[in-house]
């Protein structure tokens, strides 16, 4: 998968690892996915590797987006602005207008 359809949402390293991915499936779907290396899930599952998922089917996904929108730029009286920052700082092509 490319940086377009996978991001890293977080990774720590240790006894037991964790990694959180979240990416946009070929068919359109949206998952976010975990896995636990090491130690905490070996004591648990007597397996040092635990996976686990949340799957939002392609159906669903505009939903997602528009919640996430909501929570992260609701409120701010200057979301347009902040939106069009945002698609900068991430390199992600969008176009501003006006009209008067």
């Amino acid at each position: 998968m490319s940086d377009k359809t996978r991001r890293t949402l977080y990774e720590q390293r240790g006894k037991t690892s964790r990694f959180i991915h979240a990416a946009i499936e070929p068919n359109g779907d949206l998952v976010v996915s975990g896995q636990d290396l090491g130690d905490d899930p070996q004591q648990f599952w007597g397996d040092d590797d635990y996976e686990f998922w949340v799957t939002v089917s392609a159906e669903h996904k505009d939903a997602v987006l528009l919640a996430l929108l909501a929570a992260r730029f609701g409120g701010d009286p200057a979301a347009v602005d902040s939106f069009r920052a945002f698609l900068v700082e991430n390199e992600i092509p969008g176009k501003f207008e006006t009209w008067v």
